[in-house]
């Protein structure tokens, strides 16, 4: 624990993913084909153990909950997140016969074009707590004493987000927010008004959290300036084949895709939770963001001709 350099919070998931479905189909409707692919998921949890893939073993802490349930579905996240080197010992490992709820999964389909959707279905994810967070106060400790970072996403309850920022806010931790998970039904005005470093939103959530639809730079831009309204230093705007678009008071940047060789495999699963997990290790390392945010998306990138989560690490590069 001394050595921790990032905590990350927020829900384990399993992944069951249907990969290289012909067509994602509408309501009632029904298609035959694809495979069948089981793996470790969660936004947060994937940011943990692709931080710790980049960053290196030990550096990295996990908070969160999961359960024991009788059919393993939560053995991936956990056996994932150890084989990368990440500190489980704040994750809770309830008993299902006490909770009663499954683990958290997510159901994913994934055309053959690499378009996915993604059907969350939380379980005991629900229940994680702004004490569960508590509970790990002697780490936020530590990892403000290495200048560290907190990364999180909106797979969680609100309230325990909150929480979290406010316990890294008073450890000195810079804050990196990916609000993938986000609920359109949910106002979110309290935790924007927190202390965050960077903000990281898809030009979806971009549009749920200032209302702006961002079809390019300008309309980003548009977006992010009400954003750094906030208590916001840095917006960074991923846009799928586009990029990224990064703003603060002083700069203004569109971060374009690197040309890379076509491995044929497309999948989008998990490009987000990889460019944030590497700003929030480039960020712990000391970079500045406009660099972190350029690695991020050459990462990402590389993340995008892989099936499911599989962490890219340095030496990839």
């Amino acid at each position: 624990m001394p050595n921790t350099k990032v905590i990350v919070i927020g829900g384990l998931n399993t992944d069951i993913i249907g990969l290289g479905v012909p067509e994602l189909i509408g309501p009632g409707e029904l298609t035959l084909g694809g495979e069948l692919v089981i793996g470790p998921g969660g936004k947060s949890r994937n940011t943990a153990q692709m931080t710790a893939a980049y960053l290196g073993k030990n550096l990295v802490a996990m908070i969160g909950r999961t359960c024991l349930d009788p059919y393993g579905i939560w053995q991936p996240p956990i056996k994932a997140l150890q084989q990368a080197g990440v500190n489980t010992d704040f994750v809770k490992q309830l008993d299902f016969a006490r909770v009663k709820k499954f683990p958290g999964v997510a159901l994913i389909p994934v055309d053959k074009q690499g378009k996915n959707q993604i059907y969350v279905l939380p379980g005991v994810n629900n229940d994680f707590c702004p004490q569960d967070i508590d509970e790990a106060a002697e780490l936020f400790t530590e990892v403000g004493k290495n200048n560290g970072v907190l990364a999180l996403s909106l797979e969680l309850p609100l309230t325990t987000a909150i929480f979290g920022i406010k316990l890294a806010n008073k450890n000195n931790i810079k804050v990196i927010l990916d609000p993938g998970g986000i609920n359109k039904n949910i106002n979110y005005q309290e935790l924007l008004q927190q202390k965050i470093f960077l903000l990281k939103p898809n030009e979806h959530e971009a549009k749920i959290l200032t209302g702006i639809e961002v079809t390019d730079f300008a309309s980003a831009q548009n977006a992010a300036k009400k954003l750094l309204e906030k208590n916001i230093e840095n917006v960074m705007i991923t846009h799928g084949a586009r990029g990224a678009y990064l703003f603060n008071r002083e700069t203004a940047e569109h971060i374009s895709i690197p040309k890379i060789k076509d491995t044929k495999t497309k999948d989008e699963t998990g490009c987000g939770d990889q460019a944030a997990a590497i700003v929030a290790a480039e960020i712990a390392k000391g970079r500045d963001v406009l660099s972190a945010t350029k690695t991020a998306i050459n990462i990402a990138t590389l993340q995008f001709q892989r099936v499911g989560i599989q962490p890219i690490c340095m030496s990839e590069l």
